[in-house]
């Protein structure tokens, strides 16, 4: 067979990095590597829990409203603290503003352009000639909408603003709810916002994916993954009931989701090896040293099985309509999540009541052990916590790349990322086929690890 390695894999944050085997032009295995070491759940221990949220946003600059709701969640949970209706809804309009800007920038930043040609300037050149089904006009016409995209993004950032203080890295969510008030202005300017960007949905990026799936008909389900789902939900009401429900889909069966079926296993990656852990009792001991590791990424499983998360897994789990389960198919439940999201906002915006509290700092205890869960851009995001005399004593976090992009298990299972290649037909020269199916998962290897060592950086040397 025929190894070719891509690093950094374009388009994407820079420590990851694909092997691929292949025979006759067809992906016969693969590992996806994250060469990143960073820390963060060393970072945390002996800290105040109070600043979980603040700390944790610091893992992701894209994505850092889904750290720090998360974060506040298990806090709260382990000091007993009660977040009025307000600080709910509050937390999530930030969050939704940030799930917005990510969907709206991965697709046109990161996924669509490698199904259209864009202009002969940076970022889309070298351009990759291969497999491009669009005419000179429908061309042209995406390329305006990239950078009308990076406008609305922006918007959605200002949205997050309101009510977050600032983007990224928001003060708005906070343990006990949200530090922001409610104003009569705050709640017309993030509605202009979001006006402004159910515009561009119905108008542009909608249409836009719909072009690209009926150019690229067989990718709907090139990519496809192994069939399991999970999502953990998210977007709580005050009364009850969530907007993203929970829910698991394992080998064809629909069952509910328990927490303490999660475990992660590290035979495959840089760390000291132990078998399948809950992460409640798992440590984080790096081990770069490790023979049978290629990647800083743990191999999350869901009783014993790697499962898919996003909006994909989202929209099955909610038993809401998709059109296949492949690369196309996550950009399209992806889109149409955007849309789902703005109007759900609308919705909680005139749900606010000016004048009452966003925040509740009471404290029952000042040690406990608890963990937060919520969907995330990427989907499943947990954080378990355990708190002693006021201090972090142990902190664990599973991301959705994790879930997406682990390393293999003990028993060799590869993830749902590595698992969608195989069989892939590969006519380009820059694996362009295998970019697409990646980058349909959104990954975020920021996120997925839990240093670079640019003295001894080297190839995997896989046998």
């Amino acid at each position: 067979m025929n190894k070719k390695v891509i690093f950094p894999v374009t388009r994407i944050h820079n420590p990851m990095l694909l092997e691929a085997w292949l025979d006759n032009g067809e992906i016969k295995d693969a590992f996806i590597s994250d060469t990143l070491y960073r820390g963060f759940e060393q970072i945390l221990i002996g800290r105040s829990p109070m600043d979980m949220p603040y700390y944790t946003q610091r893992i992701c600059g894209i994505c850092s409203s889904a750290h720090a709701i998360t974060a506040a969640l298990a806090v709260e949970k382990a000091l007993g603290m009660e977040v009025p209706p307000n600080g709910i809804l509050i937390r999530n309009l930030i969050f939704a503003s940030d799930m917005i800007q990510n969907h709206i920038r991965h697709l046109y930043l990161y996924a669509l352009p490698d199904y259209f040609r864009g202009p002969d300037l940076a970022p889309f050149i070298p351009h990759s000639e291969s497999d491009l089904r669009l005419s000179k006009q429908e061309n042209t016409l995406l390329s305006e909408h990239y950078f009308k995209a990076l406008e609305i993004s922006r918007a959605a950032h200002a949205a997050f603003a309101v009510f977050g203080g600032k983007a990224p890295h928001g003060h708005g969510i906070v343990p006990g709810g949200a530090s922001m008030e409610v104003d009569a202005d705050k709640v017309n300017r993030y509605r202009g916002y979001i006006i402004e960007i159910l515009s561009f949905l119905d108008d542009t990026l909608l249409p836009d994916v719909d072009l690209i799936i009926k150019r690229y008909p067989d990718y709907v389900d090139i990519g496809a993954g192994n069939g399991n789902y999970i999502s953990v939900g998210g977007f709580p009401n005050p009364e009850g009931g969530t907007l993203f429900p929970q829910g698991v889909l394992i080998l064809d069966e629909r069952q509910s989701f328990y927490e303490k079926y999660i475990t992660e296993d590290v035979t495959h990656a840089w760390y000291k090896p132990h078998g399948p852990l809950h992460p409640s009792v798992e440590d984080t001991i790096p081990d770069h040293s490790q023979n049978k590791g290629y990647t800083w990424v743990k191999s999350p499983r869901y009783r014993g099985q790697p499962v898919e998360v996003g909006p994909l897994a989202r929209a099955i789990i909610n038993k809401e309509k998709v059109i296949g389960h492949g690369a196309l198919a996550r950009i399209w439940a992806r889109s149409l999540e955007i849309k789902k999201i703005a109007l759900a906002t609308l919705v909680w915006l005139n749900r606010l009541e000016p004048g009452a509290e966003t925040l509740n700092c009471k404290i029952k205890q000042n040690s406990g052990s608890s963990v937060g869960l919520h969907e995330a851009m990427r989907g499943f995001l947990g954080h378990w916590l355990q708190v002693k005399n006021g201090r972090v004593e142990h902190y664990q976090i599973i991301t959705p790349s994790a879930f997406n992009f682990g390393a293999r298990d003990e028993s060799g299972t590869r993830s749902v990322g590595e698992s969608s290649l195989l069989g892939l037909k590969v006519q380009s020269e820059d694996l362009k086929e295998a970019g697409r199916v990646i980058r349909s998962f959104d990954p975020c290897f920021s996120c997925s690890v839990h240093l670079i060592d640019g003295e001894h950086t080297r190839t995997l040397g896989i046998k």
